[in-house]
């Protein structure tokens, strides 16, 4: 399971719960982190519930229509959708992947999603690569 440190005196808190659009039937509940550093308030935890039968079968596909039917503020990072650029890089349910190659029925009930619990937090989803990016240029071939 994914550990976070936070600042002393912090504890991430409950947040927003939105609901599935009238008429779903088939539905999966999402626990996603957010935060941001500009508002001053402590992490929080909000809920979404995604109609599967309009949605794309990864969690890639959930976030994109959380964030253009239910609450566009949410950020995170996507780029080539095929696996190979890692950008979408972020914790599902405790274990580190790919949001692109992660399909929503291989993972069990509520589906709870962190950043990279080893990195910086920009905000919401986004972990800060900058120290990646300078080991990864350290790197000599040998």
């Amino acid at each position: 399971m994914a550990e976070f440190f936070l600042p002393r005196n912090s504890t991430v808190k409950k947040g927003k719960a939105y609901g599935a659009p009238d008429g779903a039937r088939r539905t999966r509940r999402f626990k996603i982190y957010r935060y941001d550093p500009d508002a001053g308030a402590n992490p929080r935890y909000d809920t979404f519930e995604v109609d599967l039968d309009s949605c794309g079968p990864m969690v890639l596909d959930a976030l994109i229509k959380i964030k253009s039917e239910q609450d566009p503020s949410l950020t995170f990072r996507r780029s080539c959708r095929e696996g190979i650029c890692g950008s979408c890089s972020m914790n599902m349910d405790g274990k580190n992947g790919l949001a692109c190659t992660t399909a929503i029925e291989d993972l069990k009930g509520e589906i709870r999603i962190t950043p990279l619990p080893h990195m910086d937090v920009i905000k919401d989803l986004v972990p800060d690569f900058t120290h990646f990016y300078a080991q990864y240029a350290a790197i000599e071939p040998g």
